[in-house]
């Protein structure tokens, strides 16, 4: 086989996954490697690179590689990624620059994790036709898209969705930052790992705990707190939202089973109009489509601006989900910066 190719990159909390594909989107050949979050943010973005570089290599030896899409955790912007924690070092790497840098080519597009997913379900996946439609990702982490006329909103930081940083309750108020428990360190993967872990004395997944519920009395009641805690704010969301349909991804989606019922329950007992309720069309790889959707855009702009020359180390990169439409290596002015994804 001939012909241009583009890469899909998702940088996430416990993994990176990495995808090929022909410049229709089609994928050519995928893989994933866990992170190291300990190891830091150069180390796991190394990680990713070599990961990436090797399936170019078993898949599309000799072909162009003509542009990159990549979503990660976060916020990212040209020069860093806000609202990073999850990788020490994360939010000071320049994602876009880096991965310019690192493949040669001059069409890089990078957006928000979770806003990918929300537009892959919309474009071609579970919210198709849905507005407005809301996309839960429960993986490492916890945030939702909001899809509002077949786009996902991005908010006036790019920040719409990141509901891990909601309070929990009205005495939150009163307490600072360092005091207080948001939504994301009791409701998300991170958070019934690290319950499961202090109750067992054992280093457990939240894959382990969802696994072992049943049959070690020392995590009775560990899901059906996370459950109830996620099901009060989902209410919350669709009566704030009034979504047609919800799609739900994300590791945890991987136990949809012990998910499902009681969040229908919830929606059906307490939003005036309960939305559908449904797992997504891409449950575990939603961010990786949604990349795979920015580099084969990015590859467009380039198309069309194929007859233009390109200069001062500009990178052509689309605008979808709030991603920077540019990044310029001699742009020395990041106070354009806020408000980008």
């Amino acid at each position: 086989m001939s012909g241009p190719v583009v890469l899909g990159l998702d940088f996430g909390g416990s993994k990176i996954a990495v995808a090929v594909a022909d410049l229709t989107g089609k994928r050519l050949g995928s893989g994933r490697v866990q992170t190291e979050p300990a190891l830091g943010a150069r180390w796991n973005l190394e990680r990713g690179i070599s990961a990436a570089r090797g399936l170019l290599g078993n898949i599309a030896a000799g072909r162009e590689l003509v542009a990159v899409g990549a979503c990660t955790f976060g916020i990212p912007a040209t020069y860093g990624i806000r609202l990073a924690p999850a990788i020490p070092g994360w939010g000071e790497l320049a994602l876009g620059l880096e991965l310019t840098a690192a493949f040669g080519t001059r069409a890089v597009s990078v957006a928000t994790d979770v806003k990918a997913a929300a537009a892959a379900e919309a474009r071609s996946g579970a919210l198709v036709g849905h507005d407005p439609g809301l996309y839960v990702n429960l993986g490492t982490g916890l945030a939702v898209g909001i899809v509002s006329g077949g786009k996902v909103v991005a908010g006036a930081n790019g920040a719409a969705g990141e509901i891990g940083y909601s309070l929990r309750q009205p005495s939150d108020l009163d307490l600072d930052r360092a005091h207080r428990l948001v939504l994301e360190e009791v409701v998300s993967g991170m958070a019934v790992s690290g319950v499961g872990t202090r109750r067992t004395g054992e280093e457990l997944s939240a894959a382990d705990v969802f696994a072992a519920e049943n049959e070690d009395a020392r995590l009775s009641g560990v899901l059906d707190d996370f459950v109830r805690e996620l099901s009060f704010h989902l209410v919350n969301l669709a009566v704030a939202i009034d979504p047609s349909r919800i799609a739900v991804g994300g590791g945890m989606a991987r136990s949809w089973e012990r998910l499902e019922a009681p969040l229908r329950r919830a929606l059906e007992a307490n939003v005036p109009y309960p939305p559908e309720l449904v797992l997504g069309a891409y449950p575990f790889d939603a961010a990786l489509v949604g990349a795979i959707a920015l580099g084969v855009e990015a590859a467009e702009e380039v198309t069309v601006d194929s007859n233009s020359e390109l200069t001062n180390g500009r990178t052509v990169a689309s605008a979808v989900l709030g991603a920077s439409r540019s990044i310029n290596s001699e742009d020395t002015d990041r106070s354009e910066d806020r408000g980008r994804v």
